[in-house]
């Protein structure tokens, strides 16, 4: 199979200004063009603000990219090739803007298009970078074959020069590509060559003596000084420059490694993966992370200074390791996946980032599953091993004060962002440690956004809404990832901001956007077993802090009976939810919650307990297609014989199934009008009756 013809490219790159860039970047394409060795493209890629290559190669004006936006996606190679302007040189010219105008025009993808042109037209490709890393660097680098470092001999000058080797090493540039040049060298005084490298690490190729007024007179005459003063000091070492390249191998025109290298795709997975085991022991030997503070994990700064320094170690190991791996996008992924494995969570780094993933399984360490718009998928990623898999949870559960072992092989945490963790080990989990993160949600979602998503109606928010604000006492039921802490946040957003708010939970996810809210979290047992805080233990504490609104996140336990008696004895406006699948299931769900307060109330007291104390069921239920809806809301109006009586004032009905498994359906008014309605009124709350009425086609 013929290879696809592609462009040497090479760009010449500094820290700063003012260190003669630009003066080797145009005389090099000069060289270039004299060898005669292919058709050369020199860019100008001045950004945002033009550059002032075009001016000494002799020309006033050349078609820029910004000029060619609109016609890109139109343009063929040859066509791309007789629009650009010529330098007096031979070779060809084309500066990304000629107006700042233009900058915004200069896009990611408009430099991707200008790439493919130009890499079919053209053998060779010089380009005048813009300095330091600014938005546009990487793109370039990316698609560099060799990348010349230009400084001076200043101190300023190397250390702008060394991060720039720095930023090199971090892109995968490999070190056969990088051509260091020093400008201005003074015979004597200045720091020696020999010292330069040492404080580099990087071999000199050319030193240019430091002689201004040739190439101040170049520059007044707009000729390159390799045209006007060939064999000058300045030319032969810009032309030395220029041959070095050519036989660096710029006759051979390959496919670009990094993109479709065949050798690299020999490299199995394998391999690949006993590299990262290889790279990963020896950076936790060398570094001596075992014996880390973990609590590096909860702070930033310390966190991003240990990252670093692991970055550093785990390039130079890996030019030690995988020497047969060339790719850059290779070895950017690996030492990515190594440093995610020793410092952060390994595989799930990802998940984490990706706002569309809400929910992350692990059941073992090569199964990974995510949840996106409700729906499961098992995932390509994998941990190296149990032990691997096994680190992340310690890392996890270790700066809480929390402990994960044989004897207390299970364990609840949450994350920096807030993101709540379970885990579990053998032997209570028999293929490994499992791991499960629901995430914290970023964004603060309020009631058009459940609206919008369709989880309820305009008319179904009005009345819950009143509700809230009269005081209502409210269950949210559902099932696991139904959405109930969502729903339940936002019900809460309804309270009046003149209120005092406390939240109670397991995990505190809850964010409330009043002022007056106290936030509580219980607490697990030590490692002595001793020290334990629970819900119930909250709500207790609650009742003595004058609340005017108590939201207890989850109610799982015997903490549900002393909610009841709270939102009997004056604490009304209470919020909570409960797992369950319909309103009576939540009803008979509270009653058992309750009984196991251990006070051996009659069930007939309990059931008084609740029929009074709890206005509203709300039913949240994720559908088979993911999305979540509120299915009903369901007053509940007393008992009878000792069974719940309610009645259900909206639901949701489905109306059919789409072959992809889509559920379509309405909400729906039952025409039944709530009983505290009448109050509502009288205490200043409108709710109009029309939501109440069953509209038919």
């Amino acid at each position: 199979m013929p290879t696809q013809h592609r462009a040497k490219t090479i760009v010449v790159y500094s820290g700063g200004g003012g260190v003669g860039k630009t003066l080797i970047a145009t005389n090099l394409a000069v060289g270039l063009q004299q060898q005669d060795i292919g058709r050369v493209l020199f860019i100008d890629a001045g950004h945002p603000i033009p550059g002032e290559a075009i001016t000494l190669v002799g020309l006033e004006r050349a078609k820029s990219l910004g000029d060619m936006v609109p016609l890109l996606g139109r343009l063929t190679p040859d066509v791309f090739a007789t629009y650009l302007v010529t330098a007096p040189s031979g070779f060809s010219v084309m500066p990304l803007v000629t107006e700042v105008l233009q900058a915004r025009l200069i896009t990611p993808e408009n430099i991707a298009r200008m790439f493919e042109l130009a890499n079919a037209a053209f053998d060779l490709i010089v380009i005048d970078m813009p300095t330091g890393a600014g938005p546009l660097t990487s793109h370039f680098l990316d698609r560099s074959d060799y990348v010349c470092v230009v400084s001076d001999a200043a101190p300023s000058s190397v250390t702008r020069a060394r991060h720039c080797l720095d930023l090199l090493r971090s892109l995968q540039i490999p070190t056969e590509s990088l051509l260091f040049c020093v400008n201005r060298m003074p015979e004597r005084g200045g720091m020696a060559p020999e010292r330069l490298e040492r404080l580099l690490g990087v071999r000199i190729l050319v030193t240019l003596p430091d002689d201004p007024e040739p190439v101040t007179a170049a520059a007044a005459r707009s000729t390159p000084i390799l045209i006007g003063m060939p064999r000058h000091a300045i030319s032969r070492a810009i032309d030395r420059l220029g041959r070095e390249i050519s036989q660096r191998g710029l006759r051979d025109l390959k496919v670009r490694s990094t993109m479709e290298a065949p050798a690299e795709a020999a490299v199995a997975d394998e391999e690949v993966r006993e590299l990262k085991l290889t790279i990963h022991r020896r950076l936790i030997e060398e570094i001596d992370l075992r014996k880390a503070d973990l609590t590096y994990l909860r702070d930033p700064v310390k966190l991003q200074e240990l990252r670093t320094r692991a970055e550093g170690k785990v390039m130079s190991l890996l030019d030690e390791e995988g020497g047969d791996i060339h790719s850059r996008e290779m070895r950017r992924k690996i030492v990515k996946e190594v440093i995610d494995e020793a410092l952060g969570l390994g595989p799930l780094e990802d998940f984490l980032a990706d706002s569309a993933v809400t929910e992350i399984m692990v059941n073992r360490p090569d199964q990974i599953y995510v949840e996106r718009a409700g729906k499961l998928t098992l995932t390509p990623a994998k941990f190296l091993n149990n032990e691997q898999l096994r680190g992340v949870i310690e890392r996890i559960v270790a700066p809480l004060g929390r402990r994960i072992d044989e004897k207390v092989p299970m364990v609840d945490a949450r994350l920096r962002d807030g993101s709540r963790v379970n885990a579990i080990i053998p032997p209570l989990s028999l293929k490994g440690p499992a791991l499960t993160i629901r995430k914290f949600s970023k964004k603060l979602l309020g009631v058009q956004d459940l609206i919008g998503y369709g989880s309820l109606t305009e008319q179904m928010s009005t009345f819950l809404g009143a509700a809230v604000r009269a005081r209502l006492n409210i269950v949210i039921s559902g099932g696991t990832g139904s959405g109930k802490t969502t729903l339940l946040n936002v019900l809460a957003s309804y309270i009046p901001d003149d209120e005092r708010i406390l939240t109670l939970e397991d995990s505190a996810e809850l964010q409330l956007p009043q002022e007056h809210v106290v936030t509580l979290e219980s607490r697990p047992a030590n490692i002595e077993g001793e020290g334990a805080i629970t819900i119930r233990d909250l709500v207790r504490n609650a009742l003595r802090m004058r609340p005017d609104r108590i939201v207890v996140g989850e109610c799982r336990g015997g903490e549900a009976l002393d909610m009841l008696q709270a939102m009997n004895t004056g604490h009304d406006g209470s919020l909570t939810t409960v797992h369950a699948n319909a309103p009576r299931d939540a009803l008979s769900r509270l009653e058992t919650m309750a009984l196991m307060a251990g006070l051996e109330l009659p069930s007939r007291a309990i059931r008084d307990q609740i029929s009074s104390a709890i206005n509203l069921i709300i039913q949240q239920t994720r559908l088979q297609d993911g999305t979540r809806r509120v299915t009903h809301i369901t007053e509940v109006t007393g008992q009878e014989n000792g069974v719940f009586t309610t009645a259900d004032v909206f639901v949701f009905k489905q109306t059919g199934l789409a072959p992809d498994g889509k559920i379509y359906g309405q909400y729906v008014p039952t025409g039944y009008i709530p009983a505290f309605i009448e109050t509502l009124g009288r205490r200043g709350i409108k709710v109009p009756r029309e939501i109440f009425l069953h509209q038919t086609a």
